[in-house]
């Protein structure tokens, strides 16, 4: 076992625990949260990265209370990957002001190229001034601007290298999250809270299509390409009736939207 492995079971110079901690144990989420009971629908393992934990402590009890498992390290090693079964790699680069400040943080806390997703933090400073081939990283500026676009930008994340880390042994990458909703999409489930919200299976298709279009416009018509196939000679305003259907069991107001907007005269998109 690597020292850094042990360290997962008792803490040392790799991994934090914050000042409320048991200072006997690493903090991870349980398979519980946002449940029936306690157990988690769904669980997403991640590692997140830092020299400053008191700069991610929001990000760590976010991810927690949502179902993360979440482990904190000075620096990754590729190793733990197998053993962890780690789905994501957050890597807090906060304290960087210019690209060689980042290049020398990344090298400290990624040892070795990861073939996991890597989710870089920066500030709105880094981000304002950021290179070409920065921007071709997954960045996050933090302290986010709430915790819901925090959480979107973890999962999107975690969505765009699905297919390149597709074989975790464990399905951690199974869960899709959008707010406080939990898709599930092998099973065709959404949960809340816990509980089931049931929907007809226009409804789930109407849902998936709207987050794998990440906030972009979905038209009508490219709804009913995509849902009852090009020969359907029905009126545009079928997919408005699904889409109230859909709002209703959400708990969604079209006037004041939390999942679902409209986009007059086009068709929907996710809601900010």
């Amino acid at each position: 076992m690597s020292s850094q492995t042990q360290e997962i079971m008792n803490p040392g110079a790799g991994s934090y625990p914050f000042p409320n901690w048991k200072s006997d144990s690493v903090y991870t989420r349980p398979d519980n949260g946002i449940a029936i009971g306690d157990a988690c629908l769904t669980t997403l393992r991640a590692a997140l990265l830092t020299r400053s934990p008191g700069r991610v402590q929001e990000m760590f009890i976010t991810l927690t209370e949502n179902c993360f498992e979440v482990m904190l390290f000075r620096k990754w090693e590729p190793r733990l990957q197998s053993a962890l079964h780690t789905g994501l790699i957050i890597a807090d680069m906060t304290g960087c002001r210019n690209i060689v400040a980042f290049n020398k943080e990344k090298e400290l806390l990624l040892l070795d190229h990861s073939t996991l997703p890597i989710l870089y933090l920066v500030s709105e400073e880094l981000m304002s001034n950021a290179s070409a081939s920065l921007l071709n990283e997954e960045l996050m500026i933090w302290p986010a601007v709430s915790k819901d676009t925090m959480l979107y930008q973890v999962q999107r994340t975690i969505r765009l290298f699905a297919p390149a880390a597709g074989n975790q042994e464990d399905g951690s990458l199974r869960g899709l999250m959008f707010k406080d909703l939990i898709i599930d999409r092998d099973r065709m489930t959404i949960h809340r809270e816990g509980f089931p919200i049931h929907l007809t299976k226009t409804e789930y298709q109407l849902l998936i299509l709207l987050l794998d279009s990440e906030g972009a416009v979905c038209t009508r018509e490219d709804l009913m390409c995509k849902i009852w196939d090009t020969d359907f000679m029905g009126g545009s305003n079928v997919v408005d009736v699904h889409v109230k259907s859909l709002r209703k069991k959400l708990g969604d107001n079209a006037g004041a939207p939390r999942y679902i907007a409209t986009v007059r005269g086009v068709g929907y998109r996710l809601a900010d």
